[in-house]
């Protein structure tokens, strides 16, 4: 399966700004704007807005922390998923808007959100929004201050837990969420399955849909390819570890094998399932395996 690779969030936060200024660079702000004086509202679609008077001059950056949330601590080192929206604080130019398509994915740490971020992001939790203002920079004429709204989203499911498919190999998840799938001493099933482990709430997966998940794909049985040879139980595939961003990709329209097509269909964000799926709808040459998928966003172009 194809990966994508998360840029910084230093470099997605540049090219932001990399809008035009329409006020004359050459001319001084009559007043200096504060980050208390800019309002989050939101909107008919799923991102943000932002209430200041434009003009004003921000003399240096400045956070607020616009409420915590109510998931698990960040913690050093972990992947981030951000939705981001920003805009010129000169006149209101929207420059980036990560709610209309997929949000990004990132590691946490300071080289790659920066320092100052980095700081606030280990003070909250997964859920928490941060208003960021970043002043024009100096060396770099015509460019405006930018206002940026981040919201820290789950890498994990976050739905009600439902009762394991006796038929479905047992599921168990760590602290941070990542499953571990034990393979019975059976048989696999000769078609395939799919049971949902945690039902979310959120927009449904139909054909067509962009999606970011988290997987981990096992083996259910030995077998061997001209690669490699493995065993039951053997990880497959795993987006999980901190160097692997989440995954993101096209549900069906022939992206991802067909039993990802046919099980993920109708399925909400924040939901869990696991599927087990059969050489003839996944990898031929890999016999059967089984994933655990984690729905983080489900992005659906015609909404």
């Amino acid at each position: 399966m194809r990966r994508l690779v998360a840029l910084t969030l230093a470099v997605v936060l540049t090219a932001a700004g990399c809008a035009s200024s329409s006020t004359d660079p050459s001319a001084s702000a009559t007043a200096t704007g504060q980050i208390d004086a800019i309002t989050i509202g939101s909107s008919d679609s799923l991102a943000p807005t932002l209430d200041f008077v434009p003009g004003l001059d921000y003399l240096e950056p400045e956070y607020r922390v616009e409420w915590d949330g109510d998931g698990d601590p960040l913690q050093e080192g972990q992947p981030l998923l951000l939705d981001i929206y920003g805009e010129s604080l000169e006149d209101h130019t929207q420059l980036i808007n990560t709610y209309d398509g997929l949000p990004r994915s990132f590691l946490l740490a300071p080289e790659v959100v920066g320092q100052e971020l980095y700081d606030v992001l280990k003070t909250v939790n997964v859920g928490a929004r941060i208003l960021q203002i970043s002043p024009a920079p100096t060396d770099e004429a015509g460019k405006p201050p930018v206002a940026v709204v981040i919201d820290v989203l789950p890498i994990r499911a976050v739905g009600v837990e439902n009762d394991a498919h006796p038929d479905m190999p047992a599921v168990t998840l760590s602290a941070t969420g990542e499953p571990t799938i034990e393979i019975p001493d059976t048989d696999p099933p000769p078609a395939l399955m799919s049971s949902t482990l945690i039902q979310g709430t959120g927009e449904q997966i139909t054909s067509g849909s962009f999606v970011t998940v988290n997987y981990v794909g096992v083996h259910w049985g030995e077998g061997a390819d001209d690669e490699t040879s493995w065993v039951s139980g053997d990880v497959f595939e795993s987006s999980w570890p901190a160097e692997n961003a989440p995954f993101e990709t096209q549900i069906g329209v022939g992206q991802v094998i067909t039993g990802w097509d046919q099980a993920l269909i109708d399925v909400p964000a924040g939901s869990q399932v696991e599927i087990v799926v059969p050489a003839e709808v996944g990898y031929p040459d890999k016999g059967t395996l089984v994933f655990v998928v984690d729905i983080l966003d489900v992005w659906n172009p015609e909404s």
